[in-house]
């Protein structure tokens, strides 16, 4: 965990009059009160093993999501046939190709995987061929997903039963004014200095002046590592309930009791469940909204509190 965050718990923990004591080199957390033990590994020790294993894999994910019938984005397995060859019935490169040829334009990824690292987005079969042999180097298990037009995405952070926060992202973009480069402008946005800002980046013609008014992605996903911008979404907006809606039934579908759960709406106005998280972060949202830290510091206060009823 990141020291910010060791550095919150402990404060909560001291209001909440709970033991903290770093184990394993601060690895664990160990959480006493009242005769009960809890403990902190990034994760917090409130779920079920069974669910946080399936929240963490994205095929699992959608298959338990979609046997409750909620709407969820198309997952198509792709097992690594060097460690998963008994599960193989169909060469997986025909499946590949069938799916590309169906929907047009895929997401492939891990089925492991957070941030949006390892996420490509495929727009012909050689850029398809290319990240299915990148992913199954490093990966036992891809996905591939249709590409969704989307208008915009919604994080909720959910906790038995009931959900505490939802935030809008917005990807990372420049508009142009026909005087400064791509570069001038990036500057000004102040994105975070990390690898996958960094690869984004190197897509990009950054000597290049965008005309007046011209707008230019800096990333086609939503991910606040990349750059993307977070607004809290207020109860009496109009998206709220459905947002809401969707992230209750989805955590209840995997029995989850604290987890972070991202849902998109497409141009056609659909309503998707994109993926789930068990492992709750906040670092980046806290640094970058109006009273980030004191919504951090109150969602981590109940979790908390829920972890020793």
């Amino acid at each position: 965990m990141k020291k910010e965050t060791v550095k919150l718990l402990e404060k909560l923990c001291n209001e909440l009059e709970i033991k903290i004591e770093k184990l394993s080199f601060g690895w664990v957390y160990k959480l006493s009160k009242s005769n009960k033990i809890r403990y902190i590994t990034g994760n917090f020790d409130i779920n079920k093993e069974a669910s946080s294993k399936i929240a963490s894999d994205k095929y699992a994910t959608y298959e338990v999501v979609k046997s409750q019938n909620l709407p969820i984005i198309e997952h198509k397995m792709i097992f690594n046939p060097n460690e998963r060859k008994k599960y193989i019935e169909k060469d997986i490169w025909n499946i590949c190709c069938d799916e590309f040829k169906a929907k047009k334009k895929v997401v492939v990824k891990p089925n492991l995987g957070l941030e949006g690292k390892g996420v490509f987005r495929c727009k012909t079969l050689d850029e398809l061929e290319i990240a299915v042999k990148f992913l199954l180097e490093k990966n036992t298990s891809i996905s591939i997903c249709p590409y969704y037009d989307i208008e915009k995405e919604y994080r909720a952070f959910y906790l038995n039963g009931k959900i505490l926060l939802i935030y809008e992202k917005e990807k990372p973009y420049i508009v142009g004014n026909g005087v400064e480069t791509i570069k001038e402008l990036v500057e000004k946005l102040k994105l975070p200095h990390n690898k996958i800002v960094k690869e984004n980046l190197e897509k990009l013609d950054l000597s290049y002046i965008p005309n007046q008014n011209e707008k230019i992605e800096i990333s086609w996903k939503y991910n606040l590592t990349g750059g993307a911008t977070a607004r809290v979404i207020k109860k009496e907006n109009l998206i709220y309930k459905t947002i809401e809606e969707l992230a209750i039934r989805t955590g209840k579908s995997l029995d989850l009791t604290f987890a972070t759960i991202d849902i998109i709406k497409t141009k056609e106005n659909e309503i998707y469940l994109l993926e789930v998280n068990s492992g709750v972060s906040t670092n980046i949202f806290s640094n970058i909204v109006k009273d980030g830290k004191m919504i951090e510091r109150e969602i981590y206060r109940k979790a908390l509190i829920e972890m020793f009823k």
